[in-house]
């Protein structure tokens, strides 16, 4: 690969917009910039996937929310031994299965007190799908990566607008994520990271600041966010050095390396488009098993945003909740949003014993939570949730859908305890 080349840089859409994209048969559009390698930007734009440029290397940035980011400290291993320990040093954080993700160790908390570093964690199945559907377009992926990902360069934190994402680095803490359309939950955010111990000044361009000072105002607080030309922050292709699978990894999964093989590319050639066929026939085998299991990941992904759109879908829903339960129990439960998260809450834990994907869908309407859930909950298992629910004060009681014919549970606050 040609370090002066310019790169493209694809913006890749949740997992929720492709499959719907693919469920009505068109074509997905991607936001995507061609850069130098020095960063500056030289075009772009949105564009539909089959219409980007293929004659030049291809960085895609997964959605941050897609990608979990963990504070660890690593044992002391080196080489393979740290990579095979890796999943599992953020299994308590995993929803799935350790082996079942990518898992990469970063130096982005330099300022991190207990000297953790970052994990960023990857589902193995969805790296699968962004590698097939490149091949399939003939895109030359040099790397997968996440724009949570970049560094400051200097000694500032930096916070900058990305698509519909608000996004603070700071290297004392994993970064700051937060949907800029969430308005209350980014003041909050904004203002509890700004208070945190030894947080260093935060620094935004010029248009981002302008932006957000309208939008947060006080919440600010305590003169720690400027505006600046050109923020601290490393260019977006040194992305391309922190790729969450490495050249071996893409290389399993169908792509060639790229690396300078002009000599070479004549005689590989007739090889590699065998090569491609058969990975494209082996990933059409593998989507038949899958496309089930999307259904229910991007049905999960898009009614767990709406209770928590602030936490991404990578760990265990109960820790996720737990920690949110800790936000409502730190003064912080003022919407109904935060009160579906509470009662939700309550519910992860009387259904503890419920079969794993029991939970189908949720709904939140005049202060009452309406869980649906699959046959699979017996009737002892409902009795048990009821007497721990009301056993907290709440009022619970389960019903029968009227038009799914599977059962559902209704909670709500109770009198004063």
């Amino acid at each position: 690969m040609n370090n002066n080349q310019p790169l493209l840089v694809i913006w890749w859409p949740k997992v929720l917009d492709q499959t719907r994209a693919e469920e009505e048969g068109r074509m997905i559009r991607l936001r995507y910039d061609v850069l130098a390698r020095s960063g500056d930007k030289l075009h772009g734009g949105e564009e539909a996937l089959n219409k980007l440029p293929k004659d030049m290397p291809c960085l895609v940035l997964v959605n941050p929310t897609e990608v979990g980011l963990f504070a660890v400290t690593p044992p002391k291993l080196t080489g393979n031994k740290l990579q095979e320990a890796l999943p599992f040093l953020v299994e308590p954080y995993l929803l799935n299965e350790p082996e079942e993700n990518h898992v990469s160790l970063w130096p982005n908390l330099p300022k991190h007190q207990g000297g953790a570093k970052l994990a960023a964690v990857l589902g193995k199945t969805r790296a699968r799908n962004i590698v097939s559907t490149c091949a399939q377009q003939g895109l030359k992926l040099a790397g997968i990566s996440c724009e949570t990902l970049r560094e400051c360069t200097g000694n500032e934190g930096v916070a900058w607008l990305s698509g519909q994402d608000f996004i603070l680095v700071d290297g004392i803490d994993t970064p700051l994520l937060t949907p800029a359309s969430q308005t209350a939950v980014l003041k909050v955010m904004l203002q509890r990271r700004l208070q945190q111990p030894g947080t260093p000044l935060i620094e935004l361009n010029n248009n981002d600041y302008v932006w957000l000072n309208n939008l947060a105002g006080a919440a600010t607080g305590e003169n720690k966010i400027r505006a600046n030309a050109r923020i601290p922050i490393e260019p977006l292709p040194k992305l391309l050095n922190k790729s969450l699978l490495n050249a071996d990894e893409l290389r399993k999964m169908g792509m060639r390396p790229m690396a300078n093989q002009a000599g070479l590319r004549k005689l590989f050639a007739p090889t590699l488009a065998l090569l491609t066929v058969a990975v494209l026939g082996l990933n059409a085998l593998a989507f038949k098993i899958e496309s089930a299991n999307a259904a229910v990941e991007a049905q999960i992904a898009e009614t767990y945003s709406q209770a928590l759109p602030n936490t991404p879908m990578v760990a265990d829903p109960l820790l996720l909740i737990e920690r949110e339960k800790r936000n409502l129990n730190a003064g912080l439960d003022t919407s109904n949003s935060h009160g579906a998260s509470a009662l939700l809450h309550e519910v992860g834990l009387a259904m503890e014993q419920a079969p794993f994907n029991s939970m189908v869908d949720f709904a939140w309407a005049e202060n009452t939570l309406s869980v649906r859930f699959n046959a699979s909950v017996s009737e002892d298992q409902q009795g048990n949730a009821l007497q721990k629910l009301k056993a907290r004060r709440l009022e619970a009681k389960w019903l029968i859908g009227a038009q799914s014919n599977l059962p559902v549970l209704q909670v709500k606050k109770g009198g004063a305890r």
